[in-house]
């Protein structure tokens, strides 16, 4: 299915052989491999991407001095060179070609891949560092979910801010924090949706909502903290709060443009962090998410598909988890309602809480006893198995002063006001 912007593509697999033919000048940028570098690269640039390969450092293959040095191109009587490339088990090929191309490479995952940068002299101070982040990027990926499983990975400053396609990407920001973001973004695209091949053009969410969860998690390995731009939760609650949200499963070209973001981005990583890190934990969730790709790499799953795999390997039903978050536009508000002793002996306090806005997820609570020491505790998502009530019950002797719902921010809470007891403005 063709490009439609916001609902992207849909493609089956294949492979590719392609010869280019541009002006001698130009250097090519494209999926797959090069077939004919003895005809269109100098000796030179041959033995620097033979260097490369093996290299934990970038290695120029074409420097910014060189770029208007007509011996950086091979001779060629007719003005043009012929460039072949082979690809398999790809679902599209892109290329680009320019004069005035800078190129750098470096081996990653002990050189099985070549990961290659091409961009212009101008640029050179930011892009320099271009190829280090796809190398990072491609590394931890390879490690945390499922190998790379491409011999080539080139990222090209184009006038796009940011696309995917097989072994190929197009990035270009202003910064170097938001260069690598938005480097790390588009090669993550390879896990999904170009080897897992999932339909973007119905379920923007099972390419996007997955890279987003996998680019958190790769932004934290490296900077140590997470992404404040890929934290989800201000984005996820505008929409949420706008009286217009869409389920996560409406398909991307019925939305509005201005909720693409929040619906195919936001909310479903924001959704899956919050499987991993709360409902589930990690130790269940990433061998479940590692199967999936491994069970679904070059084939096009559906939303049920993804459900199936996840519960196989968690070893746990998620259909009321997956029908809240996806299926729905309810939202999470949890509340407490009130506190109250059971006897005047005051034996237990009886927690009143309540799931005003819909979707059932566990509740953790901080308490404030009347002793002043604070306790923690979790209440299982289970709870609202009978509705939207529940009156947790604590054993004395301390009586229960305070409650403060959720004392970690950790959710995407539609109205905080009503997390704590007593209400805020009738704490002394």
């Amino acid at each position: 299915e063709q490009y439609m912007g916001q609902g992207e593509f849909y493609l089956e697999y294949g492979s590719f052989d392609v010869s280019l033919t541009v002006p001698a000048n130009m250097i090519v940028a494209s999926t797959g491999v090069l077939q004919n570098p003895s005809e269109v690269l100098t000796p030179t640039q041959r033995s620097r991407l033979a260097q490369a390969r093996t290299s934990q450092q970038t290695v120029i293959i074409r420097g910014p001095d060189e770029v208007e040095d007509p011996t950086s191109r091979p001779a060629a009587p007719s003005g043009t060179l012929t460039w072949r490339f082979k690809a398999d088990s790809v679902r599209d090929f892109a290329w680009a070609a320019a004069r005035h191309f800078v190129w750098d490479a470096v081996g990653v995952n002990g050189g099985r891949t070549l990961a290659m940068s091409f961009y212009p002299p101008s640029t050179a101070p930011l892009w320099k560092e271009a190829t280090e982040y796809a190398k990072f990027a491609i590394e931890n990926y390879s490690a945390d979910w499922a190998p790379y499983p491409y011999p080539t990975a080139s990222n090209v400053r184009g006038s796009e801010g940011g696309m995917e396609y097989p072994m190929i990407v197009f990035c270009d920001r202003p910064t170097p924090e938001t260069l690598y973001s938005v480097t790390d973004h588009e090669f993550g695209h390879t896990w999904f949706p170009m080897v897992v091949g999932s339909n973007e053009r119905r379920y923007a969410w099972m390419d996007e909502g997955f890279n987003e969860l996998i680019n958190y998690y790769n932004w934290i390995e490296r900077f140590k903290e997470p992404p404040a731009h890929r934290a989800s939760v201000p984005d996820y609650l505008e929409m949420a709060t706008s009286g217009q949200e869409h389920p996560i499963i409406t398909a991307p070209d019925q939305l509005p443009p201005d909720f693409v973001g929040p619906a195919a981005y936001d909310k479903p990583a924001l959704a899956l962090r919050l499987l991993r890190e709360v409902v589930v934990g990690p130790n269940r969730f990433d061998p479940a998410f590692k199967e999936y790709f491994r069970r679904w790499a070059y084939k096009h799953p559906t939303p049920a598909d993804f459900f199936r795999t996840i519960e196989d390997g968690v070893g746990e039903d998620l259909s009321w988890f997956w029908r809240s978050w996806f299926y729905t536009t309810q939202q999470l508000d949890q509340a407490v309602d009130s506190v109250a002793v059971a006897d005047s002996a005051g034996v237990e306090s009886l927690i009143h809480l309540r799931n005003a806005g819909g979707i059932p997820m566990p509740v953790d609570l901080e308490l404030l006893m009347d002793d002043g020491s604070t306790r923690r505790l979790r209440l299982p998502a289970e709870i609202w198995y009978h509705g939207e009530r529940f009156t947790a019950v604590l054993p004395g002797p301390a009586r229960v002063n305070g409650v403060v719902v959720d004392p970690d921010g950790v959710y995407p809470d539609v109205r905080r006001e009503n997390n704590r007891w007593p209400p805020a403005a009738s704490t002394p």
